[in-house]
C-alpha cells in the first residue's frame, strides 16, 4: 500500500511519534530518512524496501560508501548524502540503541580501516552528470538535486566560455518546471577552470539573481577531476581542484 492510501495515523513518521523508534520497521525508519520517492512511481516507503531487498539489508546498505550510494536506483546525490549521515551518526553514537530498547538490527561496527571523509556535495554533483556524457565530449548540463535522474542540456560540443549566453541559459531554465536550486556543469576532457569559464559562471550567477532564479553553484567537471567555479560555499575555497 501506498503512503497516501495508508490512515495518517499508519504512516513511518507517525508512527515513530506516537510508538516510538522501537516499533518502526527498518524500511520505515529509512523512508523517514528520505523524505521523499520517485514522485508517482514510487513514493518514500516503497523506495525504502526496494533499497533495503537489492542491497541485502540495513547492514549492507550502510557498509556502501557515498559513490555507491549515489549510484543506487532512484536515490542520487541528495538521498544518498541523507543516509549516510544517518548512518555516520549512529556509527558516532558508539552503535547504541535508544533507551526504548529498539530491537532493529545494528550496522556493524566500521573495520579497521579508516571511514573515507565525505566528499564536497559539489563533487558529488560532478560526479553524477560526468556519466551523462561520452568520454572527451563536452557537454554542459544543468539539474536540480531534487531532480538528479533529469539533467537538462544547455549545450553539446562545448562546454562553459565566452559564447556562453547568460540569457539563454536562464530563459531555458525557466521554462522547466518545478522548483528548487539548480546546479550548473560543465563536462569537458580536462584541465583546471580557465578564467572565461569562470567569468560565465559568474555572469550566469548575478543573471539569476536578477530574475530570481536559485542557483546552488556551477562545477567544472574535468576529465576524472572536477572543480567548484562558482557560488559553491566549500572549505577549499571556488577554483580549488578536487
Amino acid at each position: 500500500m501506498r503512503l497516501m492510501e495508508m490512515p495518517v495515523s499508519e504512516r513511518p513518521r507517525e508512527r515513530m511519534l506516537t510508538l516510538g523508534t522501537a516499533a518502526v520497521q527498518d524500511a520505515e525508519l529509512l523512508a523517514v530518512v528520505l523524505g521523499t520517492g520517485r514522485g508517482s512511481g514510487e513514493d518514500a516507503l516503497g523506495l525504502a524496501q526496494r533499497l533495503l531487498r537489492e542491497n541485502g539489508g540495513l547492514a549492507h546498505l550502510a557498509r556502501a560508501d557515498l559513490p555507491a550510494l549515489v549510484g543506487l536506483d532512484g536515490v542520487g546525490p541528495v538521498k544518498a548524502t541523507r543516509i549516510a549521515a544517518a548512518f555516520e551518526l549512529g556509527r558516532r553514537g558508539g552503535g547504541q540503541r535508544a533507551a526504548t530498547g529498539a530491537t532493529a538490527e545494528t550496522p556493524p561496527p566500521p573495520t579497521s580501516t579508516p571511514t573515507e571523509a565525505p566528499q564536497p556535495l559539489w563533487r558529488q554533483v560532478a560526479e553524477a552528470m560526468r556519466g551523462q556524457v561520452a568520454i572527451g565530449e563536452r557537454a554542459l548540463l544543468a539539474f536540480r538535486l531534487e531532480r538528479p535522474e533529469s539533467p537538462v542540456t544547455l549545450a553539446l560540443g562545448s562546454a562553459l566560455g565566452s559564447d556562453t549566453r547568460a540569457g539563454a541559459v536562464l530563459a531555458r531554465l525557466l521554462a522547466v518546471p518545478g522548483e528548487g536550486a539548480w546546479w550548473l556543469v560543465g563536462v569537458r576532457p580536462g584541465g583546471a577552470p580557465q578564467k572565461r569559464e569562470i567569468e560565465a559562471a559568474e555572469r550566469i550567477l548575478a543573471a539569476a539573481r536578477l530574475v530570481d532564479l536559485p542557483f546552488a553553484g556551477v562545477v567544472i567537471a574535468g576529465g576524472t577531476r572536477a572543480w567548484p567555479v562558482a557560488g559553491v560555499d566549500d572549505e577549499g575555497g571556488a577554483g580549488r581542484p578536487s
